[in-house]
């Protein structure tokens, strides 16, 4: 599709582990290393704009408002921001997909040892079945949570469903969206339906490891706590001339759960990049043009390969298991024809994005016939 945006030398398949860094980021980081390099005369609201100006990228893609999103690190440390600031109780109950990725488990275990509430593990097929999630919703329920995709399998939830039933529930429902969006839009029903929703932005987003976001519902803002501090989203994180005017407030919206250090110049010149590659190409465009790789591989899969995911639950990822042998060993070999993929849970796991072409797929496809 768009292969010109980026300097890829090899077959990539690999885009749900690490997304490459698009061109044109390279002249946006070089800038910024040049910034950092003599700061001389750097001032707080050219530093301190960063964060805001890509918070506005994301949202526009989103179609959401700039004060509904975070900025953070990690789908780990947004989903402990939710955990340790909701309130709950011995007792109380969360509901979260057995194998789901850990980031959206070790939280919520945690918060067990502490408080003594409940975690129920579901099936897939619990989650997969909204009418079967609603069965499991009960009035000590506070939160249901589970990935929009399967990190090993590559199997897309129904979760604007799901979503749904916990809102008529009253439970909070989150969702880790760190597999989908990027190489996928979010519909108007998930945005309506999802209370929050976390994704890293270093694997379809394109963007730089250690960098992650939230978007939050007004009722999520309502019912999740601050429990952490920072002077970095303070009022007065902006003016150098007011720090000692300590107050616990905090800048509107989701900025109260920003990293501590969502400034920093290469993370933000990097996405900056990312974002902007993303949107000239257009989110529409990049599903439909991952959707049609999916389906030309699939079908001219060789016989011999099982597909983990149905069709109708196919996202961008494709989870495949080799006929004998270890995928492990079947991953060096693809590597011996310069094609990188991953392994996860005993599959082959390949990604198709926007950078790759309907000829890379056919080469793949021909080292997958004759090995």
């Amino acid at each position: 599709m768009r292969a010109d945006l980026f300097e890829l030398k090899s077959l990539y398949f690999n885009s749900a582990y690490l997304g490459p860094t698009p061109k044109v980021a390279q002249e946006l980081i070089a800038a910024s290393v040049k910034r950092t390099l003599d700061p001389a005369f750097l001032a707080y609201d050219e530093w301190f704009k960063l964060p805001d100006q890509n918070r506005a990228r994301l949202a526009a893609l989103l179609n959401v408002p700039d004060d509904s999103i975070a900025l953070s690190t990690s789908v780990s440390e947004l989903v402990s921001h939710v955990a340790n600031g909701i309130e709950l109780h011995a007792q109380d109950e969360v509901l979260l997909l057995k194998g789901d990725y850990p980031a959206m488990v070790l939280p919520w275990l945690l918060m067990a040892e502490l408080k003594g509430l409940r975690v129920h593990f579901l099936e897939l097929e619990d989650f997969l079945v909204p009418s079967r999630f609603k069965s499991k919703l009960s009035d000590r329920t506070r939160v249901a949570a589970c990935s929009h995709v399967m990190f090993n399998t590559g199997i897309r939830l129904p979760i604007a469903e799901l979503g749904r039933y916990a809102q008529e529930a009253e439970v909070l429902f989150l969702s880790d969206v760190s597999q989908s969006f990027g190489g996928m839009r979010l519909s108007q029903d998930i945005l309506k339906h999802v209370d929050i929703f976390v994704g890293v932005m270093y694997k379809w987003m394109l963007g730089p490891y250690g960098s992650a976001f939230g978007r939050f519902s007004e009722r999520a803002l309502n019912e999740v706590r601050r429990t952490h501090a920072s002077w970095s989203v303070s009022p007065n994180s902006g003016r150098s001339e007011n720090l000692l005017n300590y107050t616990t407030e905090t800048l509107p919206g989701a900025r109260r759960f920003d990293r501590g250090q969502a400034a920093s110049f290469l993370n933000n010149a990097a996405l900056e990049g990312a974002l902007e590659t993303l949107a000239d190409v257009g989110l529409d465009k990049i599903e439909a043009h991952n959707a049609g790789l999916v389906s030309h591989f699939v079908s001219h899969l060789p016989k011999i390969f099982q597909v983990a995911a149905p069709t109708e639950l196919r996202s961008n990822i494709v989870c495949i298991k080799p006929p004998e042998g270890n995928a492990l060993e079947f991953k060096a070999r693809l590597a011996e024809h310069d094609i990188d993929v991953s392994v996860r849970e005993g599959n082959l796991r390949l990604s198709f994005h926007l950078f790759n072409t309907r000829h890379e797929v056919e080469k793949l496809l021909k080292v997958l016939q004759t090995d």
